[in-house]
């Protein structure tokens, strides 16, 4: 053959007669093939044939613009839930009940509660929601917000700022296409062209054109194309690694209800009426219905109500305990365990997901796992526990930072942290012994150690992630290539 021939496929040779017939030496992949009357796959493998031998130069460029999310659309139209609930405040003297909140503003009540508090509009304070301002000018410095919504709906190019796409008010939009142009005129690689085949057939050879046509390359130094098995999410794995852990301790798993009632997820718990975590901004309650029946609860109602009106000295609510919420905690499962008044000793786990009205970042999801756990028996002590805590932190390969901490149904308390690749220290969980009141109230006469462990910050630790959201990535090949190392 010719060595200033080219050897071209049959689809290259093809495509390049009819870029010469329509006058296409370059441009987009996507206007190109419209221009062409053929396939965009098929012109861009094509294409890319025609790079690896020199004959074309591709470039891959990539725009960005901004689009609104269906509550961006919803703010714009309707305003921001944080000028919502600012207006509702306003008409109501500056003040409101949560309760009234969450009436008037529906799903948008937590969203609203979280985003005022968090630039220091309003102050709850005993169940009622105050302004910390006047509303007028709080309104001003919000329009600010909303005016930068109006305008990425207008013009997608304009840079909106971080809190709206924190929020999922905004969200990037990448386009990538595909740039190419011939090195060498199309008529010019026709006329030195060389048809390659894969093989030689007999009408070739009977014909005489086996004269004409080049017999295709093959690379036999190529690799195959991976193929990779079916397996588990490291996520997943993770988990399950830490029930065998539970398991090898002698802890016996237990589940619960994901919808549950405030009696068990902070009653029962010692937890008051009127604590801050209740609010709105928090605790995610169930629209439909809203309450359950705690008929099948009586002696458990009636020992925690006396409880809770001698240790807080207010008027505990039957109503407010029936409430239904998705949990926020997995201790709720530990309570629903202790009212049953088991045998010592005793030593449970539970792992499940719980949920929160927080704002994404790289330590905090609004939808995550906890793993809870529970032991005691007659002369259990603090000591005990911490041995627990240290032994299942050695055993995934972490080192633990103590200090005294506080939690409304523990006493004495302790939170852990656990160092990140990146060197931050991280909280990793909170523990210490049940309360008397949580005792009396669950009917118990020994004393229980209880801890609640973040499961994705637990991992994030021992996994090397410094960003607990890329324990939830879409990215399919960092799933297929992360590697999880048993302990």
């Amino acid at each position: 053959m010719d060595e200033e021939a080219y050897s071209l496929s049959k689809g290259e040779y093809e495509l390049l007669k009819k870029m010469a017939e329509r006058g296409v030496v370059e441009g987009y992949i996507d206007e190109a093939a419209e221009k062409l009357g053929v396939d965009k796959a098929t012109l861009a493998s094509l294409i890319m044939l025609l790079k690896s031998k020199g004959l074309a130069i591709v470039e891959e460029e990539t725009t960005r613009s901004w689009h609104l999310t269906e509550k961006g659309l919803k703010a714009v139209e309707e305003g921001l839930p944080e000028e919502k609930l600012v207006r509702l405040l306003a008409e109501g003297s500056g003040g409101a009940s949560v309760d009234a909140v969450r009436d008037k503003l529906g799903g948008e009540a937590g969203v609203a509660i979280g985003q005022a508090r968090r630039k220091g509009l309003v102050s709850i304070r005993d169940g009622i929601v105050e302004l910390k301002g006047d509303a007028d000018q709080i309104l001003a410095e919000l329009e600010d917000l909303r005016s930068a919504l109006e305008r990425v709906k207008v013009d997608p190019n304009a840079e909106p700022p971080r809190e709206l796409v924190k929020r999922g008010l905004v969200k990037p939009r990448e386009v990538k296409r595909i740039r190419f142009k011939l090195t060498v005129a199309p008529s010019a690689i026709l006329e030195k062209a060389r048809v390659e085949v894969a093989k030689l057939s007999s009408s070739l050879i009977a014909s005489g054109l086996w004269r004409r046509v080049a017999l295709r390359e093959y690379d036999v130094t190529a690799e195959p194309p991976r193929i990779y098995p079916a397996r588990k999410h490291f996520l997943v794995d993770f988990i399950e690694m830490l029930r065998d852990i539970m398991k090898e301790l002698g802890f016996v798993e237990v589940r619960g209800p994901v919808v549950e009632m405030e009696l068990f997820n902070f009653d029962v718990l010692f937890q008051a009426q009127d604590h801050p975590a209740r609010e709105i901004h928090d605790t995610l309650w169930i629209k439909e219905p809203r309450r359950a029946d705690l008929s099948g609860y009586r002696e458990l109602v009636d020992r925690v109500a006396r409880i809770h009106e001698k240790g807080w000295g207010y008027k505990w609510n039957p109503d407010i305990a029936s409430r239904l919420l998705l949990r926020s905690q997995t201790t709720s499962v530990s309570a629903r365990i202790i009212v049953q008044r088991p045998e010592p000793p005793i030593r449970y786990f539970t792992i499940g997901r719980v949920y929160r009205s927080d704002v994404v970042d790289a330590t905090h999801l609004p939808e995550f796992h906890q793993l809870d756990g529970v032991m005691g028996w007659p002369g259990y002590t603090f000591r005990d526990l911490i041995g627990v805590l240290v032994e299942v932190a050695e055993r995934l390969g972490l080192k633990l930072k103590l200090k005294p901490g506080y939690f409304p149904f523990t006493e004495p308390s302790v939170e852990g942290y656990v160092q990140l690749p990146n060197g931050r220290w991280l909280e990793l969980f909170g523990a210490g012994l049940f309360r008397p009141e949580v005792l009396e109230a669950a009917g118990l006469d020994y004393p229980v150690g209880a801890w609640g462990f973040g499961v994705e910050r637990l991992a994030a630790a021992v996994l090397g992630i410094t960003d607990i959201r890329e324990l939830y990535t879409r990215d399919i090949e960092k799933i297929k290539e992360f590697k999880i190392k048993l302990i």
